[in-house]
């Protein structure tokens, strides 16, 4: 059975295979329980009433994982009626849902890591001016930099995202400032054990100011002090390296699919 969630309980399965995508799904659940029109998680149960297989699906991309083997039937038809709809860019999966929709469409794909912190972060006096809640509209601004104008997201339901992930206790956005926001970091989502650190972007007329690595620590040492721990996904093999030094160590891959189309045997 295939339903959207109504219990955050549901997800402690996938917080344990995969803390980093358990706290982004996490923060999403308990950010619009209440409001179901925007919920976006979906669970398969088992017979039991275990969870399976979970799913989050935005308006341009799908988190799909099934940590425990192959998803069902159910969800797989679930899932391939979304990606019908020719609006989904990317997809993020683990080695399961992976091999299943391999068998389905042609994909271009990367491998990309997962990281995590064991041990606060050493963070010299600086000076930085930083705000954990700031301006929501400058934030933006500064997150918009990372994306080309056609791929930049939604500036209402980002806004949306952070504002009801700040009220439910999910969310931190942290902001530096140079007379302007001119770099960001927020931890996206908490669970019991871990937290997932995102949008750490800098405008690019101030990189390389160390901006990026600062917000990043300031993340990571909140939450080890809240005695989680910091999760995070790098953009590239520059920035993986730049996290390495900071004390991050390369945990786990996953599956990163784009360029989506249905195999021509199956239509």
């Amino acid at each position: 059975m295939i339903k959207l969630i109504d219990d955050v309980k549901l997800l402690d399965p996938l917080c344990e295979a995969e803390p980093y995508f358990g706290s982004i799904f996490t923060s999403a659940a308990v950010s619009f329980m209440d409001d179901p029109e925007l919920l976006s998680i979906w669970v398969e149960l088992d017979k039991e009433g275990r969870a399976r297989s979970f799913l989050n699906a935005s308006a341009d991309s799908l988190m799909f994982f099934s940590p425990f083997g192959l998803p069902g039937m159910e969800m797989m038809l679930f899932v391939t009626n979304i990606l019908s709809s020719g609006k989904i860019q990317s997809v993020d999966c683990d080695e399961y849902c992976y091999r299943v929709l391999n068998n389905i469409y042609d994909f271009d794909i990367e491998n990309a890591v997962q990281m995590f912190a064991e041990n606060r972060i050493d963070m010299p006096e600086n000076g930085f001016e930083v705000s954990s809640f700031g301006n929501f509209d400058e934030a933006f601004s500064v997150t918009k930099a990372a994306f080309g104008e056609e791929e930049s997201p939604s500036a209402e339901l980002w806004k949306l995202k952070m504002v009801r992930g700040v009220l439910k206790g999910q969310t931190t956005l942290f902001t530096l400032h140079k007379d302007t926001a001119v770099s960001t970091a927020c931890i996206r989502g908490r669970t019991e054990k871990a937290g997932a650190i995102t949008s750490v972007v800098t405008l690019p007329e101030h990189r390389n100011n160390g901006y990026a690595s600062y917000l990043t620590a300031l993340c990571a040492n909140m939450l080890i002090d809240e005695h989680r721990t910091p999760w995070l996904v790098p953009a590239n093999p520059k920035v993986q390296k730049m996290y390495e030094k900071i004390g991050f160590t390369a945990a786990k891959n996953y599956y990163y699919l784009y360029n989506i189309k249905e195999k021509e045997e199956t239509k």
